[in-house]
């Protein structure tokens, strides 16, 4: 745990390396959230369907999602939303420039009860 879930629209504009801006992610996160960097499952999702809003003009989103388990207390909570969005927007600084664009993250929290995982080991 964490789970990061990077969407973002088909239309930004910025070359980015998923990879390398789910890096940046995990490295604030460690700072921000105190979360071990063997811990983070992260992927990057493009979005070629969506709508934004009323469709009238050129509209684009980034949206972050980190769920994580529940007890964070709510000023970490905040301190890994708004480290997260300082990366985001600095990746897409270009669709924000160019497009009318909202960059989100949202951190949610995982009820442990209702959470289950099998994991393999391997050398």
């Amino acid at each position: 745990m964490p789970h990061l879930v990077l969407e973002y629209s088909g239309n930004v504009r910025d070359s980015f390396d998923p990879a390398t801006v789910l890096a940046e992610v995990h490295a604030v996160l460690t700072t921000a959230g105190g979360f071990r960097p063997q811990d983070f499952k992260s992927r990057a999702v493009r979005q070629d369907t969506y709508a934004v809003g009323d469709g009238s003009r050129e509209q684009s989103f980034v949206n972050l999602d980190v769920r994580t388990f529940a007890g964070k207390p709510p000023e970490t909570r905040a301190a890994i939303a708004e480290a997260a969005l300082a990366v985001l927007t600095r990746a897409f600084a270009r669709t924000m420039s160019e497009t009318t664009c909202d960059v989100s993250v949202q951190v949610t929290e995982l009820d442990r009860a209702s959470y289950a995982r099998a994991r393999s080991e391997h050398a």
